[in-house]
């Protein structure tokens, strides 16, 4: 294995592990023998890729890994890797995408960009809507523990006629366990009649602002094809964003 390879497989253990890695950790995890993993270790350090604990003598980043990492993170705020993508995506799917905060209990949107084709969801900036009756709404409410959620929705479910829509609290929080365990939420013209929605959502660590993204379409066009591609999409760009931030959820995230 090369150096290069070495040095990559240490890092993304202290991404993943999120703490400091000891020679222990290194053989274990990557099975190699301590001999390898404590060279490697004690290159990178006399490099400045890691500084070692003078107490527990665990290897953390180093002054060029933190600096390179400040660097990226003062550039590249998590709203402009979010607008990059809505961009891409646009063009990839040809609907509208949404980005969209939670505002007391309503999800409120921030920015759109409109899709080509011939049918499309306008919702201008400004817009809110209870934050649970929307799959953008929903994609942020996940990101929340259950308690903050209860208090945010209380008294504001109203029951609706629309079989798909959701009714009581609980229905909500089993729709949230299951979005965070997928990673996307999904909603069938819930609140807003014909309006299908497909989303995501990332918090910046350093803000600790909860963004959602979302496509937006007619629901006569969502086909499972569509909501097959869409979703994964939306993982995608998503989980790439979050790991560039430190966003926790997308560093941990593992498909199911």
């Amino acid at each position: 294995m090369s150096t290069l390879s070495n040095a990559m497989q240490v890092l993304q253990l202290i991404v993943r592990l999120r703490r400091d890695i000891s020679v222990t950790d290194l053989a274990t995890q990557l099975d190699i023998p301590k001999s390898s993993a404590s060279r490697t270790l004690s290159q990178m350090s006399q490099h400045g890729f890691l500084e070692r604990d003078p107490v527990t003598r665990a290897y953390r980043p180093g002054k060029i890994i933190m600096e390179a990492s400040f660097h990226l993170r003062s550039s590249r705020s998590a709203l402009s890797l979010i607008e990059a993508q809505l961009d891409r995506l646009v063009q990839e799917t040809g609907y509208t995408l949404y980005v969209d905060l939670l505002d007391g209990a309503d999800s409120l949107v921030i920015q759109m960009r409109i899709g080509g084709g011939s049918l499309q969801v306008y919702t201008p900036p400004g817009t809110r809507l209870p934050a649970y009756s929307t799959s953008v709404g929903r994609a942020i409410l996940a990101r929340l523990d259950d308690e903050r959620v209860l208090r945010l929705v209380s008294g504001s479910m109203q029951a609706r006629a629309n079989p798909d829509a959701l009714q009581t609290p609980k229905e909500l929080l089993t729709r949230l366990a299951e979005i965070r365990r997928r990673g996307w939420s999904l909603a069938r013209g819930e609140f807003v009649a014909n309006v299908a929605g497909i989303s995501t959502s990332l918090e910046d660590p350093d803000t600790h602002q909860i963004y959602g993204l979302s496509i937006a379409l007619p629901s006569q066009d969502l086909t499972e094809s569509r909501i097959n591609d869409f979703s994964q999409a939306l993982v995608t760009a998503t989980r790439d964003i979050g790991q560039q931030i430190g966003d926790p959820y997308w560093l941990d995230f593992r498909a199911s």
